[in-house]
């Protein structure tokens, strides 16, 4: 007898990973909690993160939208294509550094920050380059609308029950000047790059720990009772300013946010890990869940996390063949909380890193 004598199949390589396919292996393991089909499930992160959002609704569940686009937006067919995407008007959050400036601007911590460029006489807002295309008429209409998503922002953080929170890269760049972070150069998707201001950093592990602690605690401190769950996203970097080539800087940027989010998760009982990551990217996997550009997720490969991601979380049966996200039972009487906008296909501001 030892200590390995009685512990499950999953425990062991052989019986649970070779001995199955891998379309058939329940990666995630017994949840720390369960989440209810009337739960508020808030989402944010990288552009990975914008697939949950599709997949619960197929599944069934309203996702939660602090933000919504105004019923007349939809009814007379104005551009609602950035609402709905996440809980809230933010874009994707590449970093865990930029979700907490943002926290801080929601409750006031800091001042909300202003950093708007004019191009063509179209107004942009830098932090959120890729939400409004067609940008606003005017800078007081950029900052009015700015103010009005931090005030949805901190709607959101305060009555959510749930947030997930998809972690996409430890590249970044920041304003030297006044301290804040973008989710993409600025000059890439919108703006006008300066040397002088605007920095490369690449966060390093005890970074991100330091990042996640403070998020989770001021989350804790305004909504006690809302629950995480953390995820890493699986899709490599687009383009490195680091100087190594691409891939070992991906793999250095995947290994810090999954060796911080499972460190951080290990020290909080309503804090939960989901293994998106290693269910596409592990090599058990032979890369079939990535498009022919070795980047991508394929809609095939998203299912599977999403089939998951509800077995493990929402208690459905256990789906091993390779079929459409089940409805999950009960879901029909849930009360959506915005007007349905179907969640457009994810766009990743990143990949403007690799233009001309």
């Amino acid at each position: 007898m030892h200590p390995y004598s009685k512990l499950p199949a999953r425990s062991f390589w052989k019986k649970f990973v070779s001995d199955s396919p891998w379309f058939a292996l329940q990666l995630n393991d017994e949840p720390k909690f369960r989440l209810h089909v009337d739960d508020r499930v808030a989402t944010a992160g990288s552009c990975f993160a914008q697939h949950i959002t599709r997949y619960m609704q197929r599944a069934g569940l309203p996702p939660y939208v602090a933000e919504p686009a105004h019923p007349l937006m939809i009814e007379h067919g104005g551009n609602v294509e950035s609402y709905g995407v996440f809980s809230a008007r933010y874009g994707n959050i590449y970093t865990v550094r930029h979700g907490v400036e943002l926290f801080e601007q929601a409750f006031g911590i800091i001042p909300m920050i202003e950093d708007f460029a004019e191009h063509e006489g179209r107004w942009f807002d830098l932090l959120r380059p890729n939400v409004q295309k067609e940008g606003y008429a005017s800078r007081h209409e950029a900052q009015a609308d700015r103010a009005y998503h931090l005030e949805r922002v901190r709607a959101m953080f305060e009555t959510a029950d749930v947030f997930v929170f998809t972690l996409g890269l430890t590249e970044c760049w920041f304003n030297s000047a006044a301290g804040h972070t973008y989710p993409a150069c600025p000059g890439t998707v919108r703006g006008t790059y300066d040397p002088e201001i605007h920095h490369f950093r690449n966060f390093t592990h005890a970074e991100v720990v330091a990042d996640l602690d403070r998020l989770i605690g001021e989350l804790g401190r305004v909504n006690p009772r809302l629950k995480l769950i953390l995820t890493v996203s699986p899709v490599p970097l687009v383009a490195t300013r680091t100087g190594h080539n691409v891939l070992v800087a991906s793999a250095y940027s995947k290994a810090v946010l999954r060796a911080a989010a499972g460190e951080v998760e290990a020290k909080h009982d309503h804090v939960a890990y989901f293994p998106s990551y290693e269910i596409v990217s592990h090599p058990a996997s032979f890369g079939q869940y990535l498009a022919s550009d070795l980047r991508e997720v394929t809609e095939r490969g998203v299912a599977h996390v999403m089939r998951c991601f509800l077995s493990s979380f929402y208690g459905i049966e256990p789906q091993t063949g390779r079929g459409e996200v089940p409805v999950v039972a009960g879901a029909e009487n849930a009360v959506a909380v915005a007007p349905r906008v179907e969640a457009p296909l994810p766009e990743c501001d990143e990949l403007f890193n690799s233009a001309p």
